[in-house]
């Protein structure tokens, strides 16, 4: 096989094919998401699959940047296919909805790519669903999201829900204590963030602060559980900004309870998200059989002013739709796949080819998902076409019951067929049904 046939036949890397029961379980997935959104009242938005890099790179960070696709369109313009949607839509706002009226309530369903590694539940092209809440620096915008995040892992069928909440405005108040830089800070954040105990300390010798504040970055990774582990923390840095996100974090937890959603909570002061724009409250979503994040989110009040909207506080979240098939399917859930077609139309005769198609028409304008047979088959082929794709119903249209007005139902499973007049069959199909 030549270079070139060889590289025809396969899908980059990073990327596959999808294709009927795995699309029919997507599509159920995306439309209890899409359902749910809708429900807490956010509308559809769309943005382009590809921007300029230096948009789509906004507020995101070197290690995003790093691996977003780049190329040049004829003009030698730089682009850039999105890595992520926060940005995306931050420029929408600034641009385009900066006077509408808030809080603006935005969700989406779309293909991201970035050029990484692939692993199981991570790609190179990838769907993320999520929602972006506009207009509100209030607590209540944040626990909003996050009951949303919640109620939609839990309305797809996810078990073992726990959702870590942290905030970012924390590790920063913590960096300025010690004296650093973020920049400086930033092999401390990613040993942090990854609960590297043995990186962190790596990081920790590289840096000129106190015993105190290294015994403070030392607690962070294993500050977890319900909101009174952040006590911990104050015993230790007891200034205004760190006071504040604590509250912070505590206030969320409070407005969840209301929810009935605080159960799903745990409290981690060693989150540290890896995108550069958040400003405030950020968690993340693990659940049973995956070992690695469903989505996350949190607070980016900065974002908009980066490009020129001025200050607009925003909070939000992404969920991977791929991780969350792959973790249904490792939980055994039983997806509500449907039999399609329900019923195949055959013909015997081709000069009764018109009679099957309005026949065919006639079902499928009352609801019944019917397929009609295109290469002029023999009737045992296509009942053994019906048999092989599990179709449930057959309809024939033969000559001499069509000359008396009636066509033959077939009932695959029960292997019995009987008479029934052409005006019936619409509602005899429907009790089948």
């Amino acid at each position: 096989m030549s270079k070139n046939l060889s590289f025809k036949l396969k899908t980059p890397k990073g990327t596959q094919d999808y294709y009927f029961d795995y699309m029919e379980k997507r599509s159920y997935i995306e439309n209890k998401m899409r359902t749910n959104f809708e429900l807490w009242g956010f509308k559809e938005i769309r943005t382009p699959t590809f921007e300029y890099f230096d948009s789509l790179a906004t507020g995101t960070g070197q290690e995003l940047q790093e691996s977003m696709f780049r190329f040049k369109d004829k003009g030698g313009r730089q682009l850039a296919l999105r890595a992520e949607m926060t940005s995306p839509i931050a420029r929408v706002v600034a641009t385009q909805l900066r006077n509408h009226p808030i809080p603006m309530r935005m969700y989406y369903l779309a293909p991201m790519f970035r050029y990484e590694e692939p692993q199981s539940g991570r790609q190179r092209e990838f769907w993320h669903a999520g929602i972006e809440l506009y207009g509100s620096s209030l607590p209540d915008a944040d626990a909003e999201v996050i009951a949303v995040f919640i109620t939609t892992l839990n309305g797809i069928g996810l078990k073992g829900l726990v959702v870590e909440l942290g905030h970012v405005g924390l590790f920063k108040s913590i960096v300025r204590e010690a004296g650093l830089s973020l920049e400086e800070a930033a092999a401390i954040r990613r040993s942090i963030d990854k609960k590297d105990e043995e990186g962190l300390e790596t990081a920790l010798k590289e840096v000129d602060v106190s015993s105190t504040m290294k015994d403070v970055f030392r607690m962070l990774p294993n500050l977890r559980g319900d909101v009174g582990v952040t006590k911990k923390i104050l015993d230790r840095v007891e200034n205004e900004e760190v006071k504040a996100c604590i509250q912070n974090i505590s206030d969320i937890v409070k407005i969840l309870k209301l929810y009935d959603l605080d159960s799903y909570i745990m409290v981690d002061l060693g989150i540290v998200r890896g995108i550069d724009y958040y400003t405030g409250a950020v968690f993340e979503g693990f659940v049973q059989s995956l070992g690695i994040a469903v989505g996350g989110g949190g607070r980016y009040d900065d974002l908009v002013a980066q490009f020129g909207g001025g200050s607009f506080p925003a909070t939000g979240f992404a969920i991977g739709v791929d991780r969350c098939h792959l973790a249904l399917e490792r939980q055994g859930f039983n997806f509500p796949l449907k039999k399609k077609p329900q019923i195949l139309v055959l013909y015997i005769d081709k000069e009764l080819k018109g009679e099957a198609i309005k026949i065919s028409k006639s079902l499928r304008e009352n609801g019944l998902s019917t397929e009609m047979d295109i290469l002029e088959r023999k009737l045992s082929k296509g009942l053994e076409r019906a048999n092989k794709m599990g179709i449930p119903y057959v309809v024939i249209v033969g000559k001499k019951e069509f000359e008396q007005g009636e066509v033959v139902v077939r009932n695959m499973e029960k292997e019995i067929q009987e008479k029934v007049k052409i005006e019936n069959i619409i509602s005899y199909l429907q009790e089948e049904k």
